[in-house]
């Protein structure tokens, strides 16, 4: 038996299973399934076992509603437990790009510091001088709204 990826493996603790993704004509398909639509198939699973002989529904209507609810059922644990560790893993990255942006803050400003001992540092740290321009720190300067000056 070949050894399971880490994926298959944290699929398995999660009690989930792997599949590939969807093609377009079945994700279009799919649009409305919606996590609000979960409330109303309750809803409509209790109503259909209570007036299905009345309606003269199949039993595959309701075998299709409980089953559907249970298969979602079976999943929400471990989506909740992927929703948190992406939410921990997304915070971890942010607080690893802010330290990278610590030193291209300082990187720019050695390059700002040194451009005129050494035009060629200068010339090709450009591009980290222009990209950090939208990061200045500090409060932005606010922009007179009258036109004037005081007085």
């Amino acid at each position: 038996m070949p050894e399971q990826t880490l994926i298959e493996q944290l699929a398995a603790v999660l009690n989930v299973e792997v599949v590939s993704p969807m093609d377009g004509n079945e994700a279009q398909s799919l649009h409305k399934a919606l996590p609000g639509y979960q409330a109303v198939a309750d809803d409509a699973a209790r109503f259909v076992q209570k007036y299905g002989e009345t309606l003269n529904l199949d039993a595959s209507v309701l075998a299709d509603l409980t089953e559907g609810l249970a298969e979602v059922k079976r999943m929400e644990p471990g989506e909740h437990a992927l929703e948190k560790l992406y939410r921990s893993v997304y915070h971890q990255r942010l607080r690893g790009t802010d330290r990278c942006m610590e030193g291209l803050y300082n990187a720019t400003r050695r390059i700002r510091n040194f451009s005129e001992a050494y035009p060629n540092i200068a010339e090709e740290g450009k591009f980290l001088i222009d990209f950090m321009k939208a990061f200045k720190p500090g409060r932005k300067k606010e922009k007179s709204g009258d036109g004037g000056g005081e007085g």
